[in-house]
Parts: C-alpha cells; sequence; structure tokens
C-alpha cells in the first residue's frame, strides 16, 4: 500500500470514530433534554437551555421534541453516525416519512438531508391524482415566471427609492424637504409601493416595535408624509430630532437593502465626548465605591441619582465626587417612578453578588440579599432606554437558571431586549483575572444598533509593570527584579475579592505562584528590612489592589482596612464599565467611538514618574546594573 492509501485509510478510520463520537453525544445531549422535560414545563425547559445551557434556539426543538418522536430508536442512529442535520430533519419530518427513513436506516441505507427531502417528496404527490400532480407543476411555472417579473419591476423599484432617499436623508429644512419635486417624487413611489405591497398597512403604534409590518409601516407613512409636504411637522412616532437622522426615512431605505453610499458619517470614530448638555442621563444602583461610575463618567454619561445602602461606599462617592447626586437607602424602600418624567437613558448598578458566588454559599433567590427581582422593578418603574446590571459567573450556575430565566422574562415584559454577557478584565488591559457576567437590556426600538465593545488583546498587561512604582515606594529595591520576573512570566493578578480572615489554601497558593502574598493588607509598600526576611512575598497594599481593580490613583476610600478592601473588592473596574457604556452611549445617540483611543487616551497610559530612584531601577533591572550606577545613568 503506497503512502497516499495509508494516510486515506488512517483518515477514514479516525473520522469515522469521531463521527461515532459526534452521534453518542448528540443521543446523551437528547436524552439529557428528556430528563429535564420531565421536571419542568417546555417553556421553563427551553429558556434553561437557552439561557443557562447557550444553546442555539434553532436547536432546541430538535432536543426537546426527540423524545416524542425518536426515543426507543436510539441504537440504530448511533449505528448510523447520525448527524444532528439529519436528526434535526428527522424529528421535523411527518411520521410517514420518517418511519419509510427509518426503515430504509434498518436495512443499511445511507440517509443524508437530499434522501429525506426526496422521501418526503414522493409521499405527498402519491397521494395527488395525476391530473393534480400537473395543475401543481404548473402552478409552479406559473409562480416561477411571476416572481421573475415582479423581481424585476421590484428591482428597478426600490434602485429609485434608494437614490431618492439618498438624496434627501440628510435634509434638515423644513422648505426643502417639502419641495414639490420631494413631493412628485414622492407620489410616484407611493404608488409603486402600494403595487409592491398593497395599501392595508395599519399604524406603527398598533404593531410591535421592530418587527417587519411595523418597519413597513413606517415606510408607508413616511412615503405619504412626503408627498403631502408634512414629514417635518410629523408627531408621534418618528418625531424630528434634529441632531439625527428621520427614522422614517432610515425604514424607508432599509427597504432597499442597501447603507447610504458616499454619506461620510460626521458622527464617526469620535474620539471626545459630546458637551454636557447632549450626554446621556444614568440612575445607578448598587454603586458602591464608584467604578461602574467612573467607567460611565467616562463614556460620557451624566449621574442623575447614585444609590448605595452602605455608609462607607457612599461616603468615598461624596468624597471624591462632590458634585454628585449620592443617596444612602435601601432601594427596597424606594419609589423610582418620580425618574421616569426624566426621560433616563440608562439604569445601571452591581446588585450583590454574594447570592450567586461561593463564598455567599450560592442560595440564589434565597438569599435575602438577593436584589435581582429589585432590578427589574426599578426598571420598569424608571422605563429607561436601557440597563446595565453587573454580577459574579456564579449567576449562571445550573441551580439559579429557573430564577435568572424568571428575571429575564420580567425584563422582556418591561418592553426589552435582553441578553447575557461575559466579560473578562484582561480583554481591556488590565492585570487581573476577573471574569463578570452582564445583563443588558436595550429598548426594543433601539437594540438593533447595540453593539459589544471589542477587547484589546494587544492591550495585555502584567503585575509587575502595574505595580512596579508602588511596590518600589518605600525603599524594596528587590522591587524592580520582582517585576522583571512577574513581566517575564505575564503574571496577572487572580481576581481580586473582598474576603474576611485566612485565604483558603488553594487560593494563597495560586498567588503565591504569582509572587504575591495575599493573607495580609500591609499599610504601607514593604521595606527593605521586611524583604530581608527569609521567604518573603510582597502584600498588596489597598492602594495596590485599587490600581489592579483600575481605580485612578487619587481616588480616596472612605472607612477602615476592611471597609476599604469591601469597597475594592466589590468593585467593577472602571475601564470596563467605560467599553460597555460607550457602546451603549453608541447604540443611543447613533455615534461611533474610536474606543481604544477613548479607553486610553495618551494622558491615562503614559504614567509620568518623577522619581530618580524608580526609573534608575528600572534601568537597572533591564540592565543589570546596581541601582547606584542606574541612578548616574540618568
Amino acid at each position: 500500500m503506497n503512502s497516499k492509501a495509508e494516510a486515506l485509510s488512517a483518515a477514514k478510520r479516525r473520522i469515522i470514530e469521531l463521527q461515532k463520537q459526534m452521534a453518542a453525544r448528540i443521543l446523551d445531549m437528547a436524552a439529557e433534554v428528556e430528563k429535564l422535560a420531565k421536571e419542568t414545563t417546555e417553556s421553563e425547559a427551553r429558556e434553561f437551555l437557552r439561557v443557562a445551557c447557550n444553546m442555539p434556539a434553532s436547536d432546541l426543538s430538535t432536543y426537546i421534541r426527540f423524545s416524542g418522536t425518536l426515543r426507543g430508536r436510539e441504537e440504530l442512529l448511533e449505528k448510523h453516525r447520525i448527524s444532528f442535520p439529519v436528526l434535526k430533519a428527522l424529528v421535523g419530518a411527518d411520521e410517514e416519512t420518517r418511519s419509510e427513513v427509518l426503515e430504509r436506516m434498518e436495512i443499511g441505507a445511507r440517509i443524508d438531508l437530499k434522501s429525506i427531502s426526496t422521501i418526503r417528496k414522493r409521499l405527498r404527490e402519491a397521494k395527488l391524482t395525476p391530473e393534480q400532480v400537473m395543475a401543481e407543476q404548473g402552478s409552479k411555472v406559473a409562480a416561477a415566471a411571476a416572481r421573475k417579473r415582479v423581481k424585476a419591476s421590484s428591482a428597478a423599484f426600490l434602485d429609485r427609492l434608494h437614490s431618492f432617499v439618498s438624496n434627501i436623508i440628510d435634509i434638515r429644512d423644513a422648505a426643502e424637504l417639502g419641495s414639490d419635486n420631494v413631493r412628485h417624487e414622492a407620489g410616484q413611489l407611493r404608488t409603486g409601493f402600494e403595487d409592491l405591497f398593497g395599501l392595508d398597512h395599519r399604524a406603527p403604534e398598533e404593531l410591535k416595535p421592530r418587527s417587519a409590518v411595523y418597519e413597513l409601516s413606517l415606510a408607508y407613512r413616511a412615503l405619504m408624509h412626503l408627498e403631502d409636504g408634512t414629514l417635518p411637522f410629523a408627531g408621534g412616532v418618528g418625531e424630528v430630532d434634529p441632531g439625527r437622522r428621520h427614522p422614517w426615512l432610515q425604514s424607508l431605505n432599509a427597504l432597499t437593502g442597501r447603507a447610504f453610499q458616499g454619506h461620510k458619517e460626521d458622527k464617526a470614530n469620535l474620539r471626545e465626548l459630546p458637551p454636557a448638555h447632549e450626554r446621556p442621563t444614568v440612575v445607578e444602583i448598587c454603586a458602591g465605591a464608584g467604578g461602574m461610575s467612573i467607567g460611565l463618567e467616562r463614556a460620557g454619561f451624566e449621574h442623575v441619582a447614585l444609590i448605595e445602602y452602605d455608609k462607607h461606599a457612599a461616603a468615598t462617592l461624596r468624597r471624591n465626587r462632590p458634585d454628585w447626586t449620592v443617596i444612602k437607602e435601601d432601594l427596597r424602600k424606594m419609589d423610582f417612578k418620580l425618574y421616569r418624567q426624566l426621560e433616563i437613558d440608562l439604569v445601571s448598578g452591581g446588585p450583590p453578588c454574594q447570592p450567586y458566588s461561593s463564598d455567599g454559599y450560592g442560595l440564589g433567590q434565597d438569599d435575602p440579599r438577593d436584589l435581582l427581582p429589585e432590578c427589574v422593578r426599578i426598571v420598569d418603574e424608571i422605563k429607561p432606554k436601557a440597563f446595565l446590571f453587573e454580577n459574579v459567573d456564579g449567576l449562571l450556575h445550573a441551580r439559579h437558571s429557573d430564577h435568572v430565566a424568571d428575571i429575564l422574562r420580567g425584563f422582556r415584559r418591561a418592553g426589552y431586549d435582553v441578553d447575557i454577557h461575559r466579560i473578562q478584565a484582561e480583554d481591556y488591559g488590565l492585570a487581573q483575572e476577573r471574569s463578570r457576567v452582564l445583563i443588558l437590556g436595550i429598548h426594543r426600538d433601539l437594540a438593533r444598533s447595540f453593539r459589544m465593545p471589542p477587547t484589546f488583546p494587544q492591550r495585555h498587561t502584567n503585575l509587575g509593570d502595574v505595580l512596579v512604582d508602588l511596590m518600589a515606594a518605600n525603599g524594596w529595591e528587590g522591587a524592580y527584579e520582582w517585576a522583571r520576573e512577574r513581566r517575564e512570566s505575564n503574571a496577572i493578578a487572580s481576581t481580586i475579592v473582598t474576603r474576611r480572615g485566612k485565604p483558603r489554601a488553594k487560593e494563597a497558593a495560586r498567588w503565591g505562584s504569582k509572587g504575591i502574598d495575599i493573607a495580609g493588607l500591609p499599610e504601607t509598600a514593604p521595606t527593605g528590612e521586611q524583604a530581608a526576611k527569609p521567604g518573603f512575598m510582597p502584600a498588596l497594599t489597598a492602594r495596590m489592589r485599587a490600581r489592579l481593580q483600575d481605580f485612578p490613583d487619587d481616588w480616596e476610600f472612605v472607612g477602615g482596612k476592611q471597609a476599604t478592601a469591601d469597597q475594592i473588592g466589590n468593585a467593577v473596574p472602571p475601564r470596563m464599565a467605560q467599553a460597555m457604556g460607550l457602546a451603549i452611549h453608541g447604540a443611543l445617540k447613533s455615534v461611533s467611538w474610536n474606543m481604544e483611543a477613548m479607553l486610553w487616551p495618551e494622558k491615562n497610559y503614559r504614567r509620568s514618574i518623577s522619581a530618580p530612584a524608580l526609573l534608575s531601577g528600572y534601568i537597572a533591572a533591564e540592565a543589570g546594573l546596581t541601582p547606584d550606577l542606574a541612578a548616574k545613568a540618568v
């Protein structure tokens, strides 16, 4: 056997084995879903699989309907190394087609999607008379010819429509938009629109936002108002915002399936925030020490109110931002309806994570600290354009799935498209292994314009570069060698957490592998005398922890040592919050940011170094010189 034949034979064996494994896994999945279905309703099972297991919606029905259509045939399906597309077609087929397919499989026939379709078609035609078969074929020929004519006619109409809208989309002058030429062309296009889409279109206010019939209704209304010369004065749905394109015209152009060509967007790749009077507003709950608040402030949001129950965290917010309205209150006792009249753009916050963390025993909805139901209430009372809530990964644990599904349904009933996203601190230039879950909701008429912010792997950093100046601040000359080792091993911190008492052995070992003693919270950076002791490893001061959390160095924390540690550990890193805030801001105001320039403005990522000892320490570490010789080099 030559080398090619041997390679093909070996590939065949490997692929067949992989197909067997894939078929077995698919059938195991179906068995697990069947068990789940016995414990819940179908709607609850679907919500759990979609939210907790991240199962695509297109796959749900196949697994849920498997037990009612193919149960008992698992051995046959596994023998034929069933693929998921074939399984999906079998589950969706009628009983007669499915029976014949299974019979063919039992005698060893190969089955694919085409063969299932052929069997379905043959069985259906077998029930028709010859005349009916001929009539059906004739109908298909006629329909194909009609589609061809309509396609040519609609293509010409859509070309004309796109050209028309492109010429008027950026007109702001009411007289120009109501000119005779515009009105005449709009009338011609309205006639063409009615030929293609009919005359019967319900008012947009009566339809579900963002649905196809809603967009069609907006487009039709736009043409009628343009023909009458009244579009600039039309109230209600699509009321003109002078700073934005008319939404009805955008819906009209959307029918063409084309973006505007040659238009230079003046709101793309922005590097600066708009003036204060144009910025979106935010009400923040569970604001903590201000990590999310700082990020949203950097993203251009104006805080209308910040609610925080902890006295130390509330004092920290007031200390650093005296102009913010900080309300120290239990939000469960507050009525938020008064904020609705202010037309708030965003509701945000970090409700307590203890109900969903291992340190908090993971009691979920049974934990009295669980405030997710309150988040639903607050959003429903304020009716913001968007909301953003942060929590720990434990929120997605299977034991919380029913509760989380109820929360998401509550947000959807309030009128929002809701998604759960996971975000990593490393992706935004933080030297920390911090993964967080975000519950994001956008009002349905704005949701299609939202995009998650990009990640920035090129901004990856390490413990040494982030902390070296703080480590060296009290005379520890070994800080530079320590930093070099952290840099060379590309070490980043474990998740900064709040915990009282001695750390667990695994946690201490994990931090120890990164060159950090996590047991203490010293007041000051290490001294040379402390570092001379056998087995020395530096511990993190509160300021070091705060920097790893991306707090500004001048951010002051109010309270004792443990209160400060709690505030820092519970915080959302500002740059993570800023990235999400910019993405939401962009969706709400139809702008596009130069995200990297916004997240890393020059003044933030070029830290000034004034201490000669620090600079000489860097030179010494890089060149292998003693600090004294390096100082002379400076």
